[in-house]
């Protein structure tokens, strides 16, 4: 199966809302809270030269999606991307979509001149690593993180 990536425009907001609510609820820490289609309709557009958002699609559905940045990278003296966040839908696993996306990636990545593509993976995600390991390699860093605020909760009412 050949995946198509694409950039997500305002019409993909309401499919993309359910994949970030579906993401939200498969993350340890993730908010209960569902997620509507304006605010990911605000995250669409914010999207640019730095924030790059890309959609996978299934049979012509929306079923992946991929969040990253064009960031500077003050060791190598240019730029490189961080994948922020990657989801695919549980029934399209399997499928070649995290791969397509992490591809393209790499592609604009390759064009911008970046120096390389990071991202994090929990280490609970052993399905998500085995994939990892056959495109990249283990980065020599460890990853830290300080809670700044509560999880949000899911409004009552």
């Amino acid at each position: 199966m050949v995946a198509t990536v694409r950039t997500l425009t305002a019409r993909d907001a309401p499919a993309l809302a359910r994949l970030m609510s579906a993401y939200r609820a498969a993350m340890e820490d993730g908010s209960d809270r569902t997620v509507t289609s304006g605010e990911a309709r605000a995250l669409i557009l914010g999207a640019g030269n730095d924030r790059l958002l890309l959609g996978a699609e299934d049979q012509g559905r929306l079923c992946a999606f991929a969040l990253a940045f064009d960031l500077p990278e003050i060791i190598a003296g240019g730029r490189a991307g961080q994948l922020d966040d990657l989801f695919v839908a549980p029934e399209a696993r399997g499928k070649g979509l995290a791969r397509a996306l992490i591809a393209e990636l790499a592609g604009i990545g390759r064009a911008r001149g970046w120096s390389h593509l990071r991202w994090l993976v929990p280490r609970s995600n052993l399905r998500a690593r085995r994939l990892y390991q056959t495109i990249a390699e283990p980065a020599p860093w460890d990853s830290f993180r300080l809670v700044l605020r509560d999880r949000p909760r899911a409004s009552s009412g």
